[in-house]
């Protein structure tokens, strides 16, 4: 019933234009200030402050961990007396004590003042149910993050883990402190969650919102532990903090709140993921989702065994890789995840709660098939274009989608959605310089298409066309058996005047560069620079800018080089 009444709401609120995304602003707010003090625009004393003042706007949050972290990383370059402003903020008050269950919990608590927590007691044993509750709430985030998943434990063996409450305006915080031994973190929380945004927990917003508070800054405690927030993986500690919220309270969704604005893929998918926060849990969410609940332990695990800070991309690539899986078919996987949600959503492709989500934006939406190369469009570092096709009702001939680039780090993959609510997704093949989808689907057989096309480079925009064809006509030719071995086949025909066809055979989905040099080693053409996935293809070349003669065309992969000769005679 409440997931009903939250989509209802999400829809009116969706079609007058007016849905109420929480605290991106802020989110962005620190992004640029992080942006500017990496760059040398801000001393580390100015970035500070501005983080601060951020979160002391006014304004909903959803964490503010982020300044203690900036705080921690860098104590030797900000001023004293703001960290010790930064030290006042963790002595807290010990009006009373409560120990979890467990024994591995403490919280302090007020009944009075500013940050006096609720003071109802059900159970009537002189420990208000709300302090009850958030000590509940660690003990069960502790079994199922340190003991069913294996999480490094935060806690040395010993020791407990310091809760507080405080009347904050946001819902939480985690913080370094002196250890001694002990663990290097303490929790702040909330102290009441009245006026916060409504989430779908049986046992109320309020319990609801105290449950994922707790399992969301208990997992920057155990970043913490594994990494010292070093690296680049701090920047991404919110997303990470978020997901934790979805693991371990899956029926709690307060996370829905902060999906669609411009900050995310849905509202922009042109907008760069990295680094990721708290809104961009559904990049991080695929992962679990579509690979198991023992893929981020294992990519965390690789960044705190690293001998160097590995960054977090570079984990999860590993990470992939070690499963068998390729990293740039995940990320168009993902990204088409992005696209099938809200009125998009197909109950046999993507998120399991994609029903909920925001329909995603596009940068485009054809309801013709042109059928012509776009100009060109730059799409910025680690980000995806959606093209959201939606054809007419007797669009005729077969469905296809090409793009057309000479940057290794585009790649493209199409979702399908047909009439009969069947979902069909593929990957591009290399087709004569360009990447194609073209799987012999009827345009009148479809509902929408997404073509999805992801930049993969973590810095730099890069630059593509693309076409929307009811009549392209494939020229790679496959057959029934994968090949064993990658391999540069003879060109044909041979002698040719003035194209040619390049056979190459490719054993498992990989970047593929091939290139035409003269015969005293001068690059004449490139010919393709990008991935290909398993399979036998046919590379087109025209060389009728040049004089006869013989020509070598060259193959390199990551694992190899091959090199054949051919002859153009005019």
């Amino acid at each position: 019933m409440k997931h009903t009444l939250r989509l209802l709401i999400l829809t009116i609120c969706i079609t007058l234009g007016t849905a109420d995304i929480h605290a991106q602003d802020g989110r962005e707010n620190i992004r640029e200030i992080l942006s500017e003090f990496n760059a040398g625009a801000l001393s580390a004393d100015e970035a500070y402050l501005h983080m601060k003042d951020v979160y002391e706007n006014g304004q909903l949050h959803k964490c503010s961990t982020p300044l203690h972290i900036f705080a921690h990383k860098y104590k030797d370059d900000i001023s004293e007396r703001l960290l010790d402003s930064e030290q006042t903020r963790k002595e807290k008050s010990t009006a009373a004590t409560y120990t979890s269950a467990s024994g591995k919990f403490v919280c302090t608590y007020e009944t009075t003042g500013d940050n006096a927590v609720p003071t109802a007691d059900a159970d009537e044993n002189g420990v208000p149910d709300y302090v009850e509750w958030a000590a509940i709430s660690a003990d069960s985030t502790y079994n199922h993050l340190i003991t069913r998943l294996g999480y490094t434990d935060p806690i040395p063996e010993g020791s407990t883990y310091d809760m507080s409450f405080e009347e904050l305006n946001f819902y939480g915080y985690t913080q370094t402190i002196s250890s001694n031994g002990g663990p290097g973190t303490n929790i702040v929380i909330e102290n009441d969650f009245v006026g916060f945004p409504d989430n779908d927990d049986p046992d109320g917003n309020q319990r609801g919102a105290l449950r994922v508070t707790v399992a969301h800054e208990f997992k920057h405690a155990i970043q913490f532990t594994q990494n010292n927030f070093e690296g680049d993986s701090d920047q991404w500690v919110e997303m990470d903090a978020t997901l934790v919220e979805e693991v371990v309270y899956d029926e709690v969704n307060d996370y829905y709140n902060y999906l669609g604005g411009t900050g995310d893929i849905f509202g922009n998918p042109g907008v760069t993921v990295v680094a990721g926060s708290y809104e961009d849990i559904t990049w991080a969410l695929y992962f679990h989702e579509k690979i198991g609940a023992d893929f981020w332990p294992g990519a965390w695990s690789r960044i705190e065994n690293s001998v160097s800070d590995l960054p977090l991309l570079d984990a999860v690539e590993l990470e992939l890789t070690s499963r068998g899986l390729d990293y740039t078919e995940s990320l168009l996987e993902l990204y088409a995840w992005h696209f099938a949600t809200g009125s998009y959503t197909n109950v046999n492709f993507g998120f399991n709660e994609s029903f909920f989500y925001p329909t995603p934006n596009s940068q485009r939406t054809d309801t013709q098939i042109g059928d012509q190369f776009s100009e060109d469009i730059s799409l910025g570092r680690f980000a995806s274009y959606f093209v959201n096709v939606k054809p007419p009702p007797s669009q005729p001939g077969d469905a296809s989608v090409l793009i057309d680039t000479e940057s290794s780090d585009i790649s493209l993959a199409v979702v399908a959605i047909f009439k009969d609510e069947t979902v069909a997704f593929e990957y591009a093949d290399a087709e004569a310089g360009f990447f194609v989808v073209n799987e012999g689907w009827k345009w009148a057989d479809i509902e929408r298409v997404g073509a999805i096309v992801l930049n993969e480079n973590r810095s730099n925009a890069q630059t593509f066309k693309i076409r929307i064809s009811n009549s392209f006509t494939t020229s790679v030719f496959t057959d029934d058996t994968k090949p064993n071995v990658t391999e540069l086949k003879q060109n044909y025909p041979n002698p040719f005047n003035p194209s040619t066809t390049i056979p190459v055979s490719i054993s498992e989905f990989q970047k593929v560069k091939i290139d035409v040099y003269d015969i005293t080693g001068r690059l004449v053409r490139s010919v393709f620079n990008g991935t290909l996935p398993s399979g036998n293809h046919a590379l087109s070349v025209n060389l009728e800018d040049l004089a006869s003669g013989v020509y070598m065309y060259r193959l390199q992969t990551n694992d190899m080089v091959q090199i054949k000769r051919m002859t153009l005679v005019k």
